[in-house]
């Protein structure tokens, strides 16, 4: 906890706001532990953040538990690239951690391996180290590596390198966090610092003004920063990666423009169906089936990982590649439905497919993992998960036979607020202004318009084939009988409607294995199992200990083999709830998760929700984030 609080305590005097970082226990096989965030698994070695610094951990001295947890983030990454599942000729620069028997660890690089010794340049100098005496890790890292530079050796003998404290885990060298090369990447994390000398690590989003806003820990967190507080080098830094960010979408621009005159194969309806071999500006090659493609690139699911779609820019396709690309883009819009049947947007209702499978929605995703659609009422988002497809197939599966999940854009008021069994209900949207059209290809939908208590709304739902995030606010006059307050909320479904007609022993084999998991800010993880009764729950997981949450988890029979993770943005001046709202005796016939902000959740309890001022806006650096994996990692 020491650690924790050290990190938690300077981030607050750099910035003065709390970011949303996820912090991890990481226990090696002696049983010492220490706590750290996740940046990466390859595998072979986790890389951890720890007191600020940037640490590789061979996997194979970690515990079971602590393998499976990297594995399990590792597969929660969405920004990975599937080329770079391709392992590339290693440089002989790359320093790689090696293992001996006795856990103790050295940080080398690689030159050859045999099946007698390996050879690696530790400290300028060559050395062989045998191979019957490293670990399996660092004998596997070898075979993987293999294919290097090959160097004479001449061996010393290296030093190891001890743990800080007993309690934790060897303590490897450490790695330069900011790239020596000077060559710039809007895809790498920097190491940003303060004009009082205190850094922290993030992915550059943009430099806005005299904000600049950061991606922290593999996009699971955004923090803005005024760019007053930052030393003269990272100020540097911000404008030239804002510089490059705009050349990007210049060049993104004159590609698009590109796009419409490029020559390209000619295909099937086929091939809309279809694993393709797409090639990586650098050569690599991977199968794999068209999903989508937009301005900024293609999004491709992969033949030997058919659960989670990935993104790729178009630069980083060969030509060829590029052509296919664009072909199937064409091919699908051309076999798109012609005047499919629509009803028109009027007063509280947008405009919405009056027939067929989309029939009263707005804007679809048809993705591999989960269907998506906002309802033309404006104020729900149904997400139906999809069976994987079978052997042989495409893996575009078949819509599963559950109810859907739901989020819900939630402005409220009370009858009789701050009493105990106050009433509520919700604000109805009577208008729309500048409604859009229905589409099947738009990631990023805004709503605004009007509610019935004249208040004006905005609500943007973003909804691709990598996830799904929500945010949004209300603006209404201070002069009101009874004040709003806005949240944002996902369902978990009753997924056993007739469940009064029903007993346990039919229940069960329905409902299985079904949990929620919370991640409370300031507890442990927990496992709520679906079978378990709310009022026993409830006593249990009791107290401010166990919500505020900042993330959870659903999974197990009810919905497949998939895995529904969400979580906030940022966790700073926000209040993400969980609870049984007004659901029955058990979890599986409903669960509620509530992201709001700390003013609205005290403004609900309270007799004069007008004295809290953050009461009616969700914005984009705090939004509510859903992901859905098939596959449970």
């Amino acid at each position: 906890m020491k650690v924790i609080y050290i990190f938690i305590f300077s981030s607050f005097l750099l910035f003065q706001f709390l970011s949303a970082e996820a912090q991890h226990s990481w226990t090696d096989l002696q049983g010492r532990t220490l706590q750290a965030s996740f940046i990466k698994s390859d595998g072979v070695t986790l890389t951890i953040k720890w007191n600020g610094k940037i640490v590789p951990i061979p996997l194979a001295t970690l515990s079971p538990q602590s393998q499976a947890l990297a594995k399990q983030l590792s597969a929660e990454s969405s920004s990975a690239n599937p080329f770079d599942s391709i392992a590339p000729t290693p440089s002989p620069d790359t320093i790689h951690p090696w293992t001996d028997n006795q856990g103790r660890t050295l940080q080398a690089s690689f030159v050859k391996a045999n099946a007698i010794s390996v050879t690696v340049k530790w400290q300028g100098k060559i050395v062989d180290l045998p191979r019957a005496n490293l670990s399996p890790a660092s004998q596997a890292l070898a075979t993987k590596l293999s294919s290097s530079v090959v160097v004479s050796p001449s061996p010393p003998n290296p030093s190891k390198t001890e743990p800080e404290q007993s309690t934790e885990s060897p303590k490897p060298e450490i790695i330069s966090e900011n790239p020596s090369n000077g060559i710039l990447s809007l895809e790498k994390e920097y190491s940003w610092k303060s004009t009082s000398g205190t850094s922290l690590m993030g992915k550059f989003i943009s430099l806005e003004g005299e904000t600049l806003s950061l991606s922290m820990f593999n996009g699971r967190s955004e923090q803005t920063i005024p760019i007053v507080r930052l030393s003269n080098d990272s100020k540097k830094l911000a404008n030239d990666l804002q510089a490059l960010l705009v050349k990007k979408l210049k060049a993104q621009k004159e590609f698009a423009n590109k796009r419409k005159s490029m020559k390209v194969p000619s295909l099937t309806e086929a091939d809309l169906t279809k694993y393709h071999t797409w090639v990586s500006s650098e050569g690599n090659k991977i199968e794999a089936l068209y999903m989508a493609a937009s301005d900024n690139g293609v999004t491709l699911l992969m033949k030997n990982n058919p659960n989670r779609p990935y993104e790729l820019s178009w630069d980083r396709l060969d030509p060829e590649s590029q052509a296919l690309g664009e072909g199937i883009r064409r091919l699908k819009e051309k076999l798109m439905p012609k005047n499919p049947a629509i009803i028109p947007s009027s007063g509280g209702n947008l405009a919405r497919y009056g027939n067929g499978k989309w029939k009263g929605y707005n804007t679809v995703l048809e993705s591999a993992v989960y269907d998506v659609a906002i309802h033309g009422n404006g104020h729900v988002v149904h997400i139906w998960l999809k069976n994987p497809g079978g052997e042989g197939e495409s893996a575009l599966g078949e819509r599963a036979k559950r109810v859907p999940l739901s989020v819900n854009f939630r402005p409220t008021y009370y009858l009789n607020p701050g009493e105990r069994n106050r009433q509520w209900k919700h604000r109805k949207i009577v208008s729309f202004s500048n409604p859009p059209e229905v589409s099947t290809e738009r990631e990023e939908t805004t709503l605004r318009g009007t509610l019935d208590n004249g208040a004006t709304f905005e609500y943007v739902i973003q909804i691709n084939h990598r996830g799904l995030s929500f945010w949004g606010e209300v603006d209404e006059d201070k002069d009101q009988e009874h004040h709003t307050v806005f949240s944002i909320a996902l369902y978990s479904p009753n997924f056993i409607p007739d469940v009064a007609n029903k007993t346990m022993a039919e229940i069960e084999p329905l409902v299985g294995d079904g949990c929620l998991y919370i991640d409370p800010i300031e507890s442990k993880r927990a496992k709520i199992p679906m079978l378990d009764k709310w009022n026993d729950i409830l006593t249990k997981f009791t107290g401010k200990s166990w919500n505020p949450i900042k993330s959870a988890e659903l999974m197990g029979l009810p919905f497949g083999s998939h895995k529904i993770k969400i979580t906030p943005t940022s966790t700073s001046g926000m209040a993400f709830h969980w609870g049984k709202g007004y659901s029955g005796v058990f979890p599986f016939q409903g669960i509620h998760l509530v992201h709001r902000t700390q003013d609205s959740y005290d403004a609900a309890r309270s007799k004069t929700p007008e004295d809290y001022k953050k009461r009616l806006e969700i914005p984009k650096s705090k939004r509510l984030n859903v992901n859905i994996i098939r596959g449970r990692g």
